[in-house]
């Protein structure tokens, strides 16, 4: 199963705005940007800055003009989808024809805007896009944190059984408390003696570095939520006395 990177979700939506024509690029500047939500908006005038850009930087959205000197927009397109397959790119055109949108789509390119057009239309396709990939970002730390519980499960499961079989063989005195209370809602007082227990297997070579470490993980966690349901009774005895 491919590891995913952890995904920060309050990172700006980075944009890269490329046209040679610097009216419009500034124009299309101001449309991307947004006072909602945190965008980074770069500009380059032609399509061989974009690229240099692209090799060096990292971008959500590219608008990207069509017809560009010694660079153009499919140019940059088919740079940016190699690098990164995942950003997302708008097209906008003058010279716009059905073969050109065909193969713009083909190559990967996210939506493909006509000049003339409204201002509006513009910055509804790109209030999109970057609701697109607001979207991914969700599902991909969504899809992460589902690959990591999954992991961390497997790894209980080995230490639980390790631990049974430990039990089972008097490797450890009777008075040690059962793996299996860590899965239950009250936890035992001597958990200080559970976790020299798991050090112990540690230390036999029954448990990986990484599986004790999850463990661990996983009993400090139940220790911490007996502890505020503990001190939320606590205050509640208290509000009760006082009323």
């Amino acid at each position: 199963m491919q590891e995913l990177k952890i995904i920060n979700m309050d990172h700006p939506i980075r944009i890269l705005i490329v046209d040679d024509d610097k009216v419009i690029a500034d124009i299309l500047k101001d449309l991307a940007s947004s006072p909602e939500e945190e965008r980074s908006v770069s500009v380059c005038y032609d399509g061989s800055e974009a690229v240099d850009m692209l090799r060096n930087s990292f971008f959500d959205l590219i608008i990207t003009d069509l017809k560009m000197p010694i660079t153009d927009g499919m140019e940059v397109l088919r740079f940016a989808k190699k690098i990164n397959p995942a950003v997302l790119v708008i097209i906008v055109t003058g010279y716009a024809s059905l073969e050109t949108a065909i193969v713009a789509i083909k190559e990967g390119a996210y939506d493909y805007i006509m000049k003339p057009c409204k201002l509006d239309e513009i910055k509804i396709v790109i209030n999109r896009a970057t609701d697109t990939i607001k979207l991914n970002r969700e599902n991909k730390e969504l899809l992460r944190k589902l690959q990591e519980a999954c992991h961390e499960l497997i790894i209980l499961s080995k230490v639980r059984d390790k631990t049974e079989k430990a039990a089972s063989l008097n490797i450890f005195p009777s008075s040690t408390v059962g793996i299996h209370h860590l899965y239950n809602n009250t936890m035992p007082d001597n958990y200080v003696d559970n976790l020299q227990t798991l050090a112990s297997l540690k230390e036999k070579g029954m448990l990986t570095e990484g599986e004790f470490k999850a463990f661990k993980k996983h009993y400090l966690k139940i220790l911490d939520n007996k502890t505020e349901s503990e001190k939320s009774v606590d205050e509640r005895k208290f509000e009760y006395n006082g009323s």
